[in-house]
């Protein structure tokens, strides 16, 4: 039970500090580098065995290209809150240049905001020569990654960087507090954090198909070709063959979870009707169990993509991200009217054609945007984070997509990103208000902090982030 209990806590103070160094530098604050450099040094000493890690800029004021290293076992790391390949293939470009390579073998960058979902290889790549290697997916590395890596830790060892991320947590809310001290107040700040109304229940049932006979009538009506990709893959052609399109639920153990009682629906059509049962929601959001919170977001994730699939906004097979396409065939530009302060027409999606050929397309651009789901207290937050998908067709990603993306990062301010998040929010409210005859999933309002309230804030203070969440307009 307390290797349970201290994984609940690493998860939550982890998502807190991501909100709170995502809050600080929507605003711009970027110092909260520095102000973490220190503090990162006994976690990382713990997941990667380095009990010489030292911060460089102790040595050198401003040390150039690095902040951490240890020259016995030969590692360094760039910690930044700053997410871009730019950002990434600046760090690799002075690490060559200043030849650092003859003194450590590996080089992390440590992003304390989520990292982006690929960077490009052949970016960093050009960069580089034979005598240093740097593996993006490798070593270009988050908070949760490192919450990842804290958990092959034994217990003992948990709990001790448990205690250090609760100290990291306190040492930000206190550098937030401390830099909000020169917001005009009144002052609210708009967090990418929206708040969900979760369902009232969730539908179980024993799966009931044979996976070889599925796959092999696949094979014959639904001109399926090749080896199935895991169990997923075959509840979903079990519901094809039955004509039942909805990705509306989430398979473990094997069983068939829904918000959506299964009885009433199509998904009876691979379960065993006699197993069906209804659970309360909160058997799910309040379990100690991990995998009972993880089928709950999953499902969360699968509702939505449903929800928003009659929208034409798409989630990626592969990574996983939202994506807005065309609402029709053969449509070049796609628009979206909302509701911020006042109203105003998005674009969402566009055929870009080529320079020097203008009938030929080059790349279509899509608004995209990673939803993840959180508990905080006791509410729960879908956290938005807005990007662009190039493709070449409407669906596959381009060739050019890094390169692309690169490009549209550079045009982006911060005010920019912040009108991003609060347009996905409505788009996913007004989407979602039909629900209360559905599933019961309801995507409200953003949250927003209240400067007066962060600067009264104790570093240490222990309560959720939800105490402060007394605003509420997207």
């Amino acid at each position: 039970m307390r290797q349970l209990e201290v994984e609940n806590q690493l998860r939550d103070v982890v998502s807190r500090i991501v909100v709170q160094v995502e809050l600080a530098t929507s605003q711009g604050r970027t110092d909260m580098n520095l102000a973490l450099e220190d503090a990162f040094i006994p976690i990382l000493k713990s997941v990667y065995n380095l009990p010489h890690l030292v911060n460089l800029n102790r040595k050198q004021k401003n040390f150039p290209g690095i902040d951490l290293g240890d020259d016995h076992d030969r590692v360094a790391f760039q910690v930044t809150s700053t997410t871009t390949l730019e950002k990434v293939k600046s760090t690799v470009r002075q690490f060559m240049d200043r030849a650092y390579y003859n003194t450590f073998d590996e080089l992390f960058i440590l992003m304390f905001s989520r990292k982006q979902s690929s960077y490009s290889q052949a970016s960093v790549n050009e960069l580089l020569t034979d005598q240093f290697a740097f593996n993006c997916k490798k070593h270009i590395i988050d908070l949760s990654d490192l919450l990842g890596q804290v958990s092959g830790l034994r217990l003992a060892a948990q709990e001790r960087v448990l205690s250090e991320f609760q100290r990291i947590l306190g040492e930000v809310d206190a550098h937030v507090s401390f830099s909000s001290e020169g917001i005009a107040a009144p002052s609210a700040i708009t967090s990418n954090l929206q708040q969900i109304r979760l369902p009232e229940a969730v539908y179980v049932a024993e799966l009931t198909i044979d996976d070889k006979a599925v796959i092999a009538k696949a094979k014959a009506e639904l001109s399926y070709k090749g080896m199935a990709r895991g169990r997923k893959s075959v509840v979903k052609m079990a519901l094809l063959l039955n004509s039942v399109e909805t990705d509306a639920w989430v398979c473990y153990d094997n069983k068939l979870f829904s918000f959506h009682d299964i009885e009433r629906c199509g998904l009876i059509s691979v379960v065993d009707r006699g197993s069906v049962e209804r659970l309360e929601v909160s058997d799910l959001a309040g379990s100690p169990e991990l995998d009972n919170v993880n089928i709950l977001k999953q499902l969360l994730s699968a509702q939505t993509r449903e929800r928003l699939k009659q929208h034409r906004v798409r989630m990626h097979a592969k990574e996983g991200f939202f994506f807005f396409g065309p609402t029709s065939e053969g449509q070049l530009e796609r628009k979206e009217t909302w509701v911020g302060k006042k109203t105003a027409i998005r674009r969402v999606y566009e055929v870009r054609h080529q320079r020097k050929d203008p009938s030929k397309v080059a790349h279509h651009q899509h608004l995209s945007f990673d939803l993840t789901f959180t508990k905080l207290g006791d509410a729960w937050y879908a956290q938005i984070v807005p990007g662009w998908f190039y493709s070449y067709n409407g669906y596959v990603k381009s060739n050019w997509h890094d390169d692309l993306l690169s490009q549209q990062k550079r045009l982006e301010h911060n005010s920019s990103v912040r009108n991003t998040v609060r347009f996905i929010a409505y788009f996913l409210s007004s989407a979602t208000k039909g629900d209360d005859k559905d599933d019961g999933l309801r995507f409200l309002s953003l949250v927003e902090f209240d400067a007066r309230e962060i600067d009264e804030a104790e570093p240490d203070d222990d309560e959720d982030l939800t105490r402060l969440a007394e605003g509420s307009a997207a």
